[in-house]
């Protein structure tokens, strides 16, 4: 899955495949790649444009959708 380099707090890059609904998020503090399995691409969208990508995140995505780390990217 192709991520993008975002410039929200903590988080390096994102993703999102329409197809499998999954998100994919590479954190700054160390690398990780977490996925995220059945996430509604609506909230993908809102996650995208909201003020406060952090607060969204801990509200609408972490702890709603199963979740499994992939790995951390190399430097």
């Amino acid at each position: 899955m192709e991520r993008y380099k975002t410039i929200m707090t903590g988080i390096a890059s994102a993703g999102y495949d329409a197809l499998r609904a999954v998100l994919e998020l590479e954190f700054l503090s160390d690398g990780q790649v977490w996925q995220f399995y059945d996430v509604p691409e609506c909230v993908w969208y809102e996650w995208r444009k909201t003020e406060s990508a952090v607060s969204f995140f801990h509200t609408n995505i972490l702890g709603h959708y199963t979740a499994r780390q992939i790995g951390i990217e190399a430097e």
